[in-house]
């Protein structure tokens, strides 16, 4: 996963998803920064996030786009042309 933020100007992170459980009423998803640096991520879906989420999964570009991770996992992304 790739990861950008204003915050962090041109830089970018790439980091691994290394869980998800529920906190509470919210959804928690957790990752592991490798590059540039070591950071661990935190991000909390809220109740109200979460059915935007699994609809927006289901549009079938998007549905086309986690078939093909399937069958072909050892695939590396296209890189976007700017974060």
């Amino acid at each position: 996963m790739r990861v950008a933020s204003t915050g962090l100007g041109q830089t970018e992170l790439v980091a691994g998803v290394t869980s998800m459980s529920p906190k509470g009423d919210d959804m928690g998803l957790y990752a592991l920064a490798t590059s540039p640096a070591e950071w661990h991520l935190e991000t909390y879906l809220e109740p109200q996030d979460v059915w935007p989420v699994v609809f927006g999964f289901l549009r079938p570009s998007i549905l086309w786009v986690i078939v093909l991770a399937f069958l072909f996992p050892w695939r590396k992304g296209s890189e976007p042309q700017k974060l």
